[in-house]
């Protein structure tokens, strides 16, 4: 009788498990798996948007801390690095790198936001503790603002869930790598097409470089001479 019991109620349970695993999204949020998702629309990005990053970097002979302001009232993302002396905790080092964005890196920040809901707090999975973390300890405080919204994160040794997107698009700014320039900018005005001058049907001859007869040598042979009678 257990043995039917236990056949009976293990599918059930396992099915129960599944469904739920199905059911929750890439944001954290539920979802009913028995519906198709709907694709992401991207929107445009609003006047306010900003993101604020503070990274503290700890190992056992430095510190440093860096701090990232991306802007798209200015379109400039601002780094501050700051090394710290160990010794007698005084700034060794600070310098602020001024970085110019595009349209194209502010669209795909905002697309990244708004596909994961992370102005409406989105749940991040939490990354392992493990022995390496004692020796070198990096902690991140990303501030998403947008929409007269505010949104803070905190994370441990790195970007986890649906973080991670929006923080590769803000550290490859700090990279000198390209950017993909396919991103469609919504609510853009395209660019007035401009006239350009057309070819000439021939190309003119290229002048003759060198003369068209060659002088002629003069004759070297001496002439004999008669000495007088």
């Amino acid at each position: 009788m257990i043995r039917k019991v236990a056949g009976l109620v293990l599918p059930l349970l396992s099915l129960s498990l599944g469904l739920f695993l199905a059911s929750c999204a890439n944001d954290g949020t539920m979802k009913c798996p028995f519906t198709k998702e709907a694709p992401f629309v991207p929107s445009a990005v609003p006047g306010d948007f900003a993101v604020v990053v503070d990274e503290n970097h700890d190992t056992f002979y430095a510190r440093q801390h860096i701090q990232q302001v991306i802007s798209t009232a200015d379109m400039m993302s601002r780094t501050t690095y700051t090394t710290f002396r160990d010794l007698n905790n005084v700034v060794s080092n600070r310098f602020t790198q001024e970085t110019p964005l595009s349209a194209v890196q502010l669209q795909n920040m905002w697309n990244e936001t708004a596909r994961y809901h992370l102005l409406q707090g989105a749940r991040t999975w939490i990354n392992w503790y493990s022995d390496a973390d004692i020796y070198k300890k990096d902690t991140y405080t990303i501030q998403i603002r947008a929409n007269g919204l505010t949104r803070t994160y905190r994370q441990t040794n790195g970007f986890s869930g649906v973080l991670r997107p929006l923080m590769l698009q803000v550290d490859a700014v700090r990279l000198p790598i390209s950017q993909d320039s396919k991103t469609p900018i919504v609510g853009a005005t395209p660019a007035p097409a401009t006239e350009s001058t057309p070819a000439p049907a021939t190309a003119p001859a290229a002048p003759a470089m060198l003369p068209a007869t060659t002088p002629a040598v003069p004759d070297m042979t001496p002439v004999p001479t008669t000495a007088p009678q």
